[in-house]
């Protein structure tokens, strides 16, 4: 059973159990990957209000005759290259934005700099306005924790609200271990980051499939920082089922069954919640993040997309 790949996950497993003896099959597949979204988007940092900036990624070649924008938001913590495969999937078709919010390394923040899930979702409102979306074109793509900064920046209008919500994984409670989190606060940042760089990559050889996703994970790994994910672990404490009943627009949910972070059970809880919204099961996260999966997820994405358009 394959998890979505998420670094302080893998940190934090590693810091209570080492990793687990089991060693997973590796399978065979294709070197199919080509990464052409990454390769080809252009870069920019998005100054938010409280002065940190943040990266983002993007092409404009959409081909879709209602214009319509993808804003896709990764998880927290997670590693964003694992999406690679979908994202060459979807640009030709939608104007692709990639936002990596302020946990991730690529960001330039100071240790001043708040990491609440109010400041993440302040984030979200900024990162729109500063790329000049129009929210009534722009579906707002996100996965897991991510999903709550965007509600909560919808619940405080600090964002308009979007043509519509696809979410990955949608939880009210970020899923982690109090005894991880426990291990996280009081550990050393050098001790977490020696141990992400080496038991990480070990785990990525053993997970993910040959080809440029695994290479990008172990380039993410190897730089990543615990540091960041100390100031904004407040985020893990957070209940947002308020803010999903205030969300009017369009949803569609995705569950997995072969999923422990992110338990389908609680993705129903959270379409129950919705009015507008629309409950999609696939068979595990990994589907999504690698072909041949993932070009039948994008499928499924864009027909959801035309029929809200």
């Amino acid at each position: 059973m394959y998890v979505v790949p998420n670094i302080f996950y893998i940190t934090c497993i590693s810091l209570v159990a080492f990793m687990s003896p089991k060693k997973k099959k590796k399978e065979k597949e294709e070197e199919h990957q080509k990464a052409l979204f990454y390769k080809e988007a252009e870069r920019m940092y998005v100054p938010v209000s409280d002065g940190a900036e943040l990266l983002v990624y993007f092409t404009k070649k959409g081909k879709n005759p209602s214009g319509i924008t993808i804003l896709f938001i990764p998880g927290y913590a997670s590693i964003p290259m694992s999406w690679n495969d979908l994202w060459d999937e979807l640009y030709e078709e939608f104007d692709l934005y990639v936002l990596e919010t302020r946990e991730k390394v690529t960001s330039k923040t100071k240790w001043s700099h708040r990491g609440s899930m109010n400041r993440s979702g302040e984030d979200v409102g900024d990162a729109l306005r500063g790329l000049k979306l129009d929210p009534k074109k722009t579906v707002i793509f996100c996965a897991s924790a991510s999903i709550l900064y965007a509600l909560r920046g919808l619940a405080e209008k600090w964002l308009e609200e979007p043509l519509g919500f696809i979410m990955i994984g949608p939880v009210r409670t970020p899923i982690l271990p109090s005894k991880l989190i426990f291990m996280t606060k009081f550990t050393p940042s050098f001790i977490i980051n020696g141990l992400l760089r080496s038991i990480g990559k070990l785990w990525i050889h053993t997970a993910v499939p040959k080809g440029i996703q695994r290479e990008r994970y172990k380039q993410y790994i190897g730089t990543a920082s615990a540091m960041r994910w100390k100031k904004t672990m407040h985020v893990t404490f957070w209940d947002g089922t308020e803010d999903f009943k205030i969300v009017k627009v369009p949803c569609l949910m995705v569950g997995a069954i072969q999923e422990d972070l992110h338990v389908d059970d609680e993705t129903k809880i959270c379409v129950d919640l919705v009015e507008k919204s629309e409950y999609l099961q696939v068979s595990s996260f990994m589907y999504m993040h690698h072909l041949p999966g993932a070009t039948d997820f994008a499928k499924q994405l864009a027909e959801f997309i035309e029929k809200i358009a």
